[in-house]
C-alpha cells in the first residue's frame, strides 16, 4: 500500500480545519493543504415558529445558521443526521429523538413511525435527498426552509501545484464535492494520487481515472490515516 504525506482537503473551511486538526493529532508529520470547493453562506430568511411534531437537521450548518441569525427554538424534538449535528443540537438544549449516520437511514426510520402533524426541515440550498418529496410519499408532511447556501469555489493555485508536483491523498466527503473536484482536476495527470471516497455514492461522482478507495460505513478519520506516512 502506497503511503502519503501530502493531503488535500476540499471540504468547507470549518469542516476542513476540523479534519486537519483530527489528522494532525494522529500524525503530526502530515503536510495538509486546505482548498475548499464549497463555501457555506448563511442566507437571509424569516422563520415563524408554529406547532410542529419535530424538526429535522441533516447538517450542523443548518443549526449554525440559526445560531448566526439568533433563532432559538427552545426545547423542541429534533432528528439529526451526523453525530456532530447531534452534539450541537444537544448543546443548544434540543431534545434529540434520533441520530442517523445517513439521510437514507433516517428516512427509513421516520417512515415507520406514527408521526402526526408536520415536521420542519431546516436545509441547505443543495441537498442529496429531497426529503419533502421522499417523506411525503410515506405520508409524512414536511415544511422546509433554506437557511444556508453552498457556493462553489475553484481549487487554489497552491492545490494545483501540489497535485502537479507530488502524489497526494484526497479524501472526499460529499457527492457534490466529488463532482466539483473531478471537474477541477480533469486536466491533471493521476500522478500517483489516491482519492478516498467516504461512500459508494461519492465514488460514483468521481469521473477521473485515478486510484480510488471507498471507506467502510460509518468510518472516521482513522480510515484516512491508514494511507498516510507514519
Amino acid at each position: 500500500m502506497q503511503k502519503y504525506r501530502s493531503i488535500l482537503l476540499t471540504r468547507p473551511i470549518r469542516a476542513s480545519r476540523r479534519t486537519r486538526n483530527d489528522l494532525l493529532s494522529i500524525n503530526s508529520g502530515l503536510e495538509i493543504l486546505i482548498s475548499p470547493l464549497i463555501e457555506i453562506q448563511y442566507t437571509s430568511y424569516d422563520f415563524f415558529q408554529k406547532e410542529y411534531s419535530g424538526y429535522i437537521f441533516t447538517s450542523e450548518n443548518a443549526i449554525l445558521s440559526l445560531m448566526f441569525r439568533g433563532v432559538s427554538l427552545g426545547r423542541v424534538d429534533v432528528y439529526c443526521v451526523g453525530h456532530r449535528t447531534q452534539r450541537l443540537a444537544t448543546k443548544l438544549g434540543y431534545n434529540v429523538l434520533g441520530t442517523f449516520p445517513r439521510v437514507k437511514l433516517m428516512v427509513r426510520r421516520l417512515s415507520k413511525l406514527n408521526i402526526r402533524g408536520k415536521l420542519f426541515y431546516f436545509r441547505g440550498a443543495h441537498v442529496s435527498c429531497d426529503l419533502k418529496s421522499t417523506l411525503g410519499k410515506e405520508g409524512i408532511e414536511i415544511e422546509e426552509l433554506v437557511v444556508y447556501n453552498q457556493l462553489t469555489r475553484s481549487l487554489s493555485k497552491e492545490a494545483f501545484m501540489l497535485l502537479t508536483n507530488q502524489p497526494s491523498l484526497i479524501p472526499l466527503y460529499s457527492a457534490r464535492t466529488a463532482k466539483l473536484f473531478s471537474k477541477e482536476a480533469s486536466e491533471l495527470a493521476s500522478n500517483g494520487h489516491l482519492i478516498c471516497a467516504m461512500s459508494e455514492n461519492i465514488k460514483r461522482e468521481v469521473i477521473l481515472d485515478w486510484n480510488i478507495e471507498v471507506a467502510p460505513r460509518d468510518s472516521s478519520t482513522d480510515y484516512v490515516t491508514q494511507f498516510c506516512h507514519t
